[in-house]
Protein backbone atom coordinates (compact mmCIF):
# COMPACT_ATOMS: atom_id res chain seq x y z
CA UNK A 1 0.00 0.00 0.00
CA UNK A 2 1.11 3.41 -0.48
CA UNK A 3 -0.09 7.07 -0.43
CA UNK A 4 0.47 9.49 -3.21
CA UNK A 5 -0.19 13.53 -3.19
CA UNK A 6 -1.40 14.96 -6.55
CA UNK A 7 -2.43 17.94 -7.23
CA UNK A 8 -3.63 18.42 -3.58
CA UNK A 9 -5.24 15.19 -3.09
CA UNK A 10 -4.28 12.18 -1.25
CA UNK A 11 -4.49 9.07 -3.31
CA UNK A 12 -4.56 5.64 -1.46
CA UNK A 13 -3.00 2.41 -3.43
CA UNK A 14 -3.47 -0.74 -2.63
CA UNK A 15 -4.05 -4.31 -4.11
CA UNK A 16 -6.67 -6.73 -3.26
CA UNK A 17 -6.98 -10.15 -4.78
CA UNK A 18 -9.13 -11.28 -6.79
CA UNK A 19 -12.32 -12.81 -5.22
CA UNK A 20 -13.09 -16.28 -7.12
CA UNK A 21 -16.18 -15.30 -8.52
CA UNK A 22 -19.19 -18.32 -9.91
CA UNK A 23 -19.74 -18.56 -13.44
CA UNK A 24 -22.47 -16.99 -14.51
CA UNK A 25 -25.47 -17.98 -17.15
CA UNK A 26 -24.97 -16.73 -20.22
CA UNK A 27 -27.83 -15.86 -22.39
CA UNK A 28 -28.84 -14.60 -26.09
CA UNK A 29 -31.19 -11.74 -26.45
CA UNK A 30 -33.23 -10.52 -29.42
CA UNK A 31 -34.96 -7.41 -29.14
CA UNK A 32 -37.55 -6.60 -31.83
CA UNK A 33 -41.15 -5.23 -32.82
CA UNK A 34 -43.40 -8.02 -32.63
CA UNK A 35 -41.97 -9.70 -30.31
CA UNK A 36 -40.12 -7.33 -27.80
CA UNK A 37 -37.67 -9.68 -26.27
CA UNK A 38 -36.56 -13.47 -27.37
CA UNK A 39 -34.43 -14.91 -24.50
CA UNK A 40 -32.52 -18.51 -24.25
CA UNK A 41 -29.60 -19.88 -22.35
CA UNK A 42 -29.21 -22.90 -24.53
CA UNK A 43 -32.41 -24.69 -22.55
CA UNK A 44 -35.47 -22.87 -22.69
CA UNK A 45 -36.70 -19.92 -24.23
CA UNK A 46 -38.77 -17.24 -23.05
CA UNK A 47 -40.62 -15.28 -25.92
CA UNK A 48 -42.62 -11.82 -24.72
CA UNK A 49 -44.64 -10.28 -26.79
CA UNK A 50 -44.26 -6.70 -28.41
CA UNK A 51 -48.01 -6.01 -29.54
CA UNK A 52 -48.83 -3.95 -27.07
CA UNK A 53 -45.77 -1.73 -26.93
CA UNK A 54 -46.20 -1.75 -30.91
CA UNK A 55 -50.01 -0.56 -30.93
CA UNK A 56 -48.73 2.27 -28.15
CA UNK A 57 -46.16 3.50 -30.55
CA UNK A 58 -48.92 3.55 -33.85
CA UNK A 59 -51.21 5.52 -31.62
CA UNK A 60 -48.91 8.03 -30.27
CA UNK A 61 -47.49 8.47 -33.87
CA UNK A 62 -51.32 9.51 -35.19
CA UNK A 63 -52.56 11.35 -32.38
CA UNK A 64 -49.42 13.19 -32.59
CA UNK A 65 -50.17 13.65 -36.58
CA UNK A 66 -53.39 14.99 -35.80
CA UNK A 67 -52.76 17.64 -33.19
CA UNK A 68 -50.16 19.01 -34.85
CA UNK A 69 -51.83 19.02 -38.10
CA UNK A 70 -54.91 20.97 -35.79
CA UNK A 71 -52.17 23.20 -33.84
CA UNK A 72 -50.88 24.25 -37.37
CA UNK A 73 -54.46 26.12 -38.06
CA UNK A 74 -54.54 27.98 -35.15
CA UNK A 75 -53.12 31.03 -34.14
CA UNK A 76 -50.20 30.88 -31.67
CA UNK A 77 -51.18 32.20 -28.37
CA UNK A 78 -54.80 32.00 -28.54
CA UNK A 79 -57.23 29.71 -25.98
CA UNK A 80 -57.73 26.99 -28.74
CA UNK A 81 -53.81 26.90 -29.45
CA UNK A 82 -52.75 26.37 -25.87
CA UNK A 83 -55.69 23.89 -25.46
CA UNK A 84 -54.47 21.64 -28.25
CA UNK A 85 -51.00 21.82 -27.43
CA UNK A 86 -51.78 20.56 -23.46
CA UNK A 87 -53.34 17.94 -24.92
CA UNK A 88 -50.45 16.68 -27.05
CA UNK A 89 -48.10 17.14 -24.10
CA UNK A 90 -50.40 14.83 -22.09
CA UNK A 91 -51.29 12.70 -24.58
CA UNK A 92 -47.15 12.22 -25.10
CA UNK A 93 -46.54 12.09 -21.44
CA UNK A 94 -48.85 8.87 -21.26
CA UNK A 95 -47.63 7.36 -23.75
CA UNK A 96 -43.82 7.32 -22.31
CA UNK A 97 -45.17 5.99 -18.99
CA UNK A 98 -46.79 3.41 -21.09
CA UNK A 99 -44.38 2.32 -22.68
CA UNK A 100 -41.90 2.48 -20.19
CA UNK A 101 -43.82 0.17 -17.82
CA UNK A 102 -43.71 -2.53 -20.81
CA UNK A 103 -40.14 -2.44 -21.03
CA UNK A 104 -39.80 -2.65 -17.80
CA UNK A 105 -42.42 -5.55 -16.93
CA UNK A 106 -40.64 -7.44 -19.77
CA UNK A 107 -37.47 -6.85 -18.52
CA UNK A 108 -38.44 -7.76 -15.03
CA UNK A 109 -39.80 -11.54 -16.76
CA UNK A 110 -36.46 -12.02 -18.46
CA UNK A 111 -34.81 -11.39 -14.93
CA UNK A 112 -37.08 -13.80 -12.89
CA UNK A 113 -36.67 -16.20 -15.39
CA UNK A 114 -33.00 -16.46 -15.93
CA UNK A 115 -31.13 -15.04 -12.55
CA UNK A 116 -28.00 -13.61 -12.72
CA UNK A 117 -27.06 -13.81 -16.10
CA UNK A 118 -24.52 -12.04 -18.93
CA UNK A 119 -26.78 -10.67 -21.65
CA UNK A 120 -25.62 -10.74 -25.21
CA UNK A 121 -27.90 -8.49 -27.24
CA UNK A 122 -28.25 -8.29 -30.55
CA UNK A 123 -27.92 -5.07 -31.55
CA UNK A 124 -30.85 -4.28 -34.24
CA UNK A 125 -29.72 -0.94 -36.43
CA UNK A 126 -27.24 -2.64 -38.90
CA UNK A 127 -26.61 -2.57 -42.25
CA UNK A 128 -29.34 -4.65 -43.35
CA UNK A 129 -31.84 -2.78 -41.21
CA UNK A 130 -31.15 0.31 -43.30
CA UNK A 131 -32.51 -1.83 -46.80
CA UNK A 132 -35.68 -2.37 -45.21
CA UNK A 133 -38.86 -1.05 -46.55
CA UNK A 134 -40.31 2.29 -45.10
CA UNK A 135 -43.05 0.58 -42.88
CA UNK A 136 -40.72 -1.65 -41.67
CA UNK A 137 -38.18 1.19 -41.54
CA UNK A 138 -40.27 3.27 -39.35
CA UNK A 139 -41.26 0.59 -36.43
CA UNK A 140 -37.41 -0.41 -36.26
CA UNK A 141 -37.00 3.17 -35.74
CA UNK A 142 -39.43 3.72 -33.19
CA UNK A 143 -38.99 0.92 -31.32
CA UNK A 144 -38.07 0.88 -27.87
CA UNK A 145 -35.07 -1.38 -28.77
CA UNK A 146 -32.51 1.12 -26.85
CA UNK A 147 -34.33 1.19 -23.47
CA UNK A 148 -34.82 -2.87 -23.20
CA UNK A 149 -30.66 -2.68 -23.80
CA UNK A 150 -30.43 0.10 -21.16
CA UNK A 151 -32.79 -1.39 -18.92
CA UNK A 152 -31.24 -5.29 -18.81
CA UNK A 153 -27.91 -3.70 -18.19
CA UNK A 154 -29.27 -2.31 -14.86
CA UNK A 155 -31.02 -5.10 -13.85
CA UNK A 156 -28.53 -7.94 -15.37
CA UNK A 157 -25.21 -8.60 -14.77
CA UNK A 158 -24.27 -7.25 -17.78
CA UNK A 159 -25.69 -6.22 -21.05
CA UNK A 160 -23.54 -6.51 -23.93
CA UNK A 161 -24.24 -5.40 -27.37
CA UNK A 162 -23.08 -7.00 -30.80
CA UNK A 163 -23.90 -7.44 -34.22
CA UNK A 164 -26.61 -9.61 -35.01
CA UNK A 165 -26.46 -9.67 -38.79
CA UNK A 166 -27.62 -12.40 -40.25
CA UNK A 167 -28.47 -14.08 -36.82
CA UNK A 168 -32.47 -14.62 -38.19
CA UNK A 169 -31.56 -15.94 -41.39
CA UNK A 170 -28.82 -18.73 -40.20
CA UNK A 171 -29.68 -22.24 -39.02
CA UNK A 172 -28.25 -23.11 -36.27
CA UNK A 173 -28.41 -26.66 -36.41
CA UNK A 174 -26.52 -26.81 -40.46
CA UNK A 175 -25.44 -23.28 -41.20
CA UNK A 176 -27.33 -22.75 -44.04
CA UNK A 177 -28.81 -19.17 -44.55
CA UNK A 178 -32.04 -18.20 -46.07
CA UNK A 179 -34.62 -15.88 -45.58
CA UNK A 180 -38.03 -16.46 -43.88
CA UNK A 181 -41.04 -15.31 -42.56
CA UNK A 182 -42.05 -14.96 -38.63
CA UNK A 183 -41.70 -18.99 -38.48
CA UNK A 184 -37.91 -20.22 -39.74
CA UNK A 185 -38.19 -23.57 -41.74
CA UNK A 186 -34.39 -24.72 -43.23
CA UNK A 187 -34.86 -25.52 -46.85
CA UNK A 188 -31.73 -27.81 -46.03
CA UNK A 189 -32.22 -29.33 -42.59
CA UNK A 190 -35.45 -29.10 -42.18
CA UNK A 191 -35.16 -27.73 -38.91
CA UNK A 192 -38.17 -25.28 -37.66
CA UNK A 193 -38.64 -22.81 -35.17
CA UNK A 194 -40.08 -19.28 -34.82
CA UNK A 195 -37.27 -16.43 -36.47
CA UNK A 196 -37.16 -14.95 -32.78
CA UNK A 197 -36.13 -18.33 -31.34
CA UNK A 198 -33.56 -18.90 -34.36
CA UNK A 199 -32.05 -14.86 -33.56
CA UNK A 200 -31.43 -15.58 -30.32
CA UNK A 201 -29.94 -19.06 -30.50
CA UNK A 202 -27.70 -17.76 -32.82
CA UNK A 203 -26.73 -14.18 -30.33
CA UNK A 204 -26.21 -16.98 -28.05
CA UNK A 205 -23.49 -18.85 -30.30
CA UNK A 206 -21.78 -15.36 -30.97
CA UNK A 207 -21.34 -13.96 -27.43
CA UNK A 208 -20.07 -17.42 -25.87
CA UNK A 209 -17.71 -18.42 -29.31
CA UNK A 210 -17.37 -15.34 -31.02
CA UNK A 211 -18.96 -17.15 -34.55
CA UNK A 212 -22.08 -18.79 -35.50
CA UNK A 213 -21.65 -22.81 -35.25
CA UNK A 214 -23.27 -25.28 -36.72
CA UNK A 215 -24.78 -28.54 -35.48
CA UNK A 216 -26.71 -26.84 -32.49
CA UNK A 217 -29.89 -27.81 -31.66
CA UNK A 218 -33.01 -25.67 -30.93
CA UNK A 219 -34.49 -25.27 -27.27
CA UNK A 220 -37.73 -27.56 -26.84
CA UNK A 221 -38.92 -25.61 -23.88
CA UNK A 222 -40.16 -22.22 -25.62
CA UNK A 223 -42.39 -20.01 -22.67
CA UNK A 224 -44.83 -16.93 -24.43
CA UNK A 225 -45.63 -13.87 -22.28
CA UNK A 226 -46.99 -10.98 -21.70
CA UNK A 227 -45.76 -7.76 -20.68
CA UNK A 228 -49.14 -6.92 -19.14
CA UNK A 229 -51.74 -9.10 -17.02
CA UNK A 230 -54.54 -10.14 -19.13
CA UNK A 231 -57.95 -8.44 -18.39
CA UNK A 232 -61.21 -9.73 -19.16
CA UNK A 233 -63.67 -7.84 -21.78
CA UNK A 234 -66.76 -6.42 -20.13
CA UNK A 235 -69.29 -6.38 -22.37
CA UNK A 236 -70.74 -3.12 -24.00
CA UNK A 237 -74.11 -3.79 -23.81
CA UNK A 238 -74.37 -3.56 -19.87
CA UNK A 239 -75.90 -5.33 -17.30
CA UNK A 240 -78.93 -7.86 -19.20
CA UNK A 241 -81.18 -7.68 -16.29
CA UNK A 242 -81.62 -3.96 -16.57
CA UNK A 243 -81.62 -3.48 -20.31
CA UNK A 244 -84.34 -6.37 -20.46
CA UNK A 245 -86.61 -4.31 -17.39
Amino acid sequence: MEVRLSYGLVRLICEVPDAVRPQQTIIGVDVGVNTLIAATDGVKVVLISGRAAKATVQYRNKQLARLSQALSRKEQGSRRHKRLRRRKYAMLGKTARRIRDLCHKARRQVADTVPNATCYVGEPFNQAAQRIGRLQAQQVSTACTRKIINQLNYKTVGAITLSEAYSSQTCPVCGERSKQRRVYRCPSCGATGPRDVIGAVNILALGAHGVMLPGRSLPQQVKYLRPWPRQPRSSSGGDPARSSA
